[in-house]
């Protein structure tokens, strides 16, 4: 796996849905004025396409591969 896999894998284990309330408690003892409902969702989703959304470098290897084999 590349760096940006392992970026992705973190960022889904870290914003979780369920893990909502802890980052609550954690910007009101920052005292930030943000809500975990608003920001674990786009993070979480950032994750998935860090893990699964390929690098345009593996697009161009598939599509070199995929000319060759014809």
């Amino acid at each position: 796996m590349r760096g940006r896999n392992w970026v992705g894998v973190a960022l889904l284990f870290l914003f979780l849905p369920v893990n909502i309330p802890l980052w609550n408690i954690l910007f009101s003892a920052l005292e930030l004025n943000i809500s975990g409902e608003f920001t674990t969702p786009p993070m979480f989703l950032l994750g998935l396409l860090f893990l699964f959304y390929p690098t345009q470098k593996d697009i161009e290897q598939h599509i070199a591969k995929s000319t060759e084999e014809e």
